[in-house]
């Protein structure tokens, strides 16, 4: 009898124990140790690595480099999405900015390769495994921010499982990102000189967040916006 009690008490302490963890919210919302969830890399993630790695690509000439982000960015499908502006600017501008494909990167790939009949077969068979393994989920945003000026979103993560952010603008002045909880905590920021941005992180419990894209240039941009 004592067994079938202790056996009792200890589901039941498993199934209020995440009930328990979400009705506390006062702190940061963000977990000190991450679960399993931590060792996938998600879609937000991937779609953000191939964003930087094909301006690295860019940057450098470097066409190899560019055929191994065109193949990460097409493992990534992206639907389109609209999140809440909680900026105080009611006249805010509407976001117009591409968000390069697979095809653009293996058409700048094909460029740099310059008839290269090794490089061009490596693009082919690339492209012909297009679609294999997709990740699907994340979903994309554009926004505007006005120069020396913040744009902000109202986005809701669930507890316990990883969230992630990227956001980046056309290469042309500075932008930073911060993620603030509901208690106005600090959760992440992304604060180089570049405008690519990043954050990734574990809620303790589902909860609404602010991201702030901060232009610190002059130049009013569009960006794009992306989280899983």
């Amino acid at each position: 009898m004592m067994k079938s009690i202790l056996a009792a008490s200890i589901a039941l302490a498993a199934l209020t124990g995440p009930v328990l963890a979400q009705d506390d919210q006062s702190g940061e919302n963000i977990a000190t140790e991450r679960g399993d969830d931590a060792q996938t890399t998600s879609g937000v993630e991937q779609l953000a690595l191939s964003q930087q790695l094909f301006q690295v690509a860019s940057e450098n000439r470097d066409p190899l480099a560019m055929i191994v982000a065109a193949r990460l960015r097409a493992g990534v499908d992206v639907e389109e999405r609209e999140y809440e502006v909680s900026s105080d600017d009611e006249d805010l501008e509407d976001g117009e900015i591409d968000l390069l494909s697979a095809a653009d990167m293996f058409e700048e790939a094909r460029v740099l390769a310059r008839g290269d009949e090794t490089l061009n077969g490596l693009i082919e068979d690339a492209e012909a495994e297009l679609g294999r393994g997709r990740v699907s989920g994340p979903g994309r945003d554009t926004g505007f921010v006005r120069g020396r000026s913040v744009t902000s979103y109202n986005v809701s993560f669930r507890g316990g499982e990883r969230a992630a952010v990227y956001a980046n603008g056309p290469g042309i002045t500075d932008l930073d990102m911060y993620i603030f909880d509901q208690n106005g905590n600090t959760i992440c920021r992304d604060i180089d000189y570049s405008d690519n941005m990043s954050c990734f992180w574990t809620p303790r419990w589902t909860g609404t967040f602010r991201v702030e894209v901060r232009n610190l240039g002059n130049t009013g941009v569009s960006f794009n916006m992306v989280t899983n």
